[in-house]
């Protein structure tokens, strides 16, 4: 898709929805244009779904949400023009009386999981992959952590030692409040009196009389979440209050000395244990149920991606990561990811039509590269069979993956790209054989099944053409 058809097909978007100016916010995850709208009457629905350069569209929770694929960034970067970065950044405000407005722009908490995530996932990608290549290297013998090697390791750890920094941008963001005062929010947590502390096990703050309580808090994610959203309602409180002329000097200063003190007595502890607890409750759902537990989550994970819901998992992944030092939930993904592939590619085999056969062909190969909405939109849904033959085959996958002890020790996107995370810092190799053995089954399986499958539905890719035509 080139430069000028991007602006195109940002152009009829917004016609699509009315114009600009029924636009209220526009945002986006990995492969979805997101909008907030201020009349939902003026979308032309079926248009948006037929059109060239989409995948589908649909709304969820008052959101409209346009399935793009990998180039959402680029459409993305095209609306600022037209719409302004107000309404990218979600700053324009709501009139009293517009309560339509109001309960079409209300932030689900999808929605704000998927704005704060998605912004910094390039980047925990990038220190994911780079830590999984160092592993391979680690595999053959080398030492990855001098030298060399050294600076490499330094890059991988970046994104995730910094992590609440990379948070506080896009917290702010969402919640609406300065950068510059939620990174002081997150300053607070990684201060050198705090990260100092942590090897000593001393309290070396206290505040009314109680010592505060210290926690490791790089590669945190719920306590500068937390502390940010405090921090966006107690701005926002004082903002009402002061007088215009005293704003730029009393707000940020009040603002930061309420919130980060109660920061960090109350709300980043709380985070903290937020995150131990998940991780500690994932290792019992799966101790627990076991494999019960992988295939429950294979099975139902791809009614997760197609209702935009993935995203809620990332603050847990990488909290596990964080925590136990590898995650559970990316290898059932990843198996995600490949069951849509097969499940395309089973389905392309028994396709007459030579259009429609190449399109999903093309999109088994986007879903083994880690990208499943244009397999799941355009092949799956449409079709019926090789969703329900996704499903089975990633609830074989998932429940295979906890029998083998699977484990994928970095964030990434779950594609074939992100094999090397899965190899153990250790140097054993088995966790990478295991995985593949799973990712293979699964497509295996998925293909198998929607090949066999196939005409025994209703729905078909070629009707669903000939309506968008």
């Amino acid at each position: 898709m080139v430069g000028k058809s991007k602006r195109e097909l940002a152009e009829r978007i917004l016609e699509l929805v009315g114009g600009a100016d029924n636009v209220v916010m526009a945002t986006h995850c990995i492969t979805r244009l997101r909008l907030n709208l201020r009349d939902d009457s003026k979308v032309d629905l079926e248009a948006l779904k037929g059109l060239e350069g989409t995948l589908g569209a649909q709304v969820k929770d008052g959101q409209w949400q346009v399935i793009i694929g990998p180039q959402v960034e680029s459409v993305y970067r095209e609306l600022e023009p037209l719409l302004g970065s107000m309404k990218l950044r979600g700053e324009v405000g709501v009139d009293d009386d517009q309560p339509e407005l109001k309960k079409s722009g209300r932030v689900q908490i999808f929605d704000i999981i998927s704005g704060i995530f998605s912004p910094i996932i390039p980047a925990l990608v990038a220190g994911g992959i780079i830590k999984g290549i160092l592993a391979v290297f680690a595999g053959f013998g080398m030492d990855t952590s001098a030298g060399d090697w050294a600076i490499f390791s330094m890059i991988s750890d970046i994104p995730f030692y910094f992590l609440p920094f990379l948070l506080a941008v896009s917290c702010a963001d969402k919640f609406k409040v300065n950068r510059s005062l939620a990174l002081c929010v997150a300053g607070s947590l990684m201060y050198p009196t705090i990260v100092n502390a942590i090897g000593t096990g001393e309290t070396p703050l206290t505040l009314f009389g109680f010592a505060l309580p210290i926690f490791t808090y790089a590669d945190s994610v719920f306590p500068v979440i937390f502390g940010v959203a405090g921090l966006a309602l107690v701005y926002h409180a004082i903002d009402k209050l002061v007088p215009d002329l005293f704003k730029l000097v009393v707000v940020p200063a009040v603002s930061l000395a309420i919130v980060i003190p109660l920061n960090l007595l109350v709300l980043a502890p709380i985070g903290a244990w937020c995150g131990i607890g998940l991780a500690n409750g994932i290792v019992w759902l799966f101790s627990t149920l076991g494999p019960i537990a992988g295939f429950l989550l294979g099975f139902f994970m791809p009614l997760i991606v197609l209702f935009g819901m993935h995203q809620s998992t990332s603050p847990i992944q990488i909290s596990n990561i964080a925590t136990l030092g590898y995650d559970y939930l990316l290898p059932v993904s990843f198996c995600h990811n490949l069951a849509e592939s097969g499940a395309a590619f089973g389905a392309a085999l028994r396709m007459k039509d030579e259009k429609l056969k190449s399109a999903a062909f093309t999109c088994a190969f986007s879903a083994f590269m880690g990208i499943s909405e244009p397999a799941l939109f355009t092949v799956q849904v449409p079709n019926r069979t090789p969703l329900y033959s996704a499903m089975i085959a990633n609830g074989i996958g998932g429940a295979l993956t906890v029998v083998l002890g699977v484990k994928c020790f970095g964030f990434v996107m779950p594609g074939i790209t992100s094999l090397p995370v899965y190899m153990d810092p250790s140097g054993n190799a088995w966790n990478i054989i295991a995985i593949v053995i799973c990712i293979a089954l699964t497509w295996v399986i998925a293909m198998a099944c929607s090949f066999v499958l196939w005409g025994k539905s209703k729905g078909s890719l070629k009707a669903k053409s000939e309506v968008a035509a």
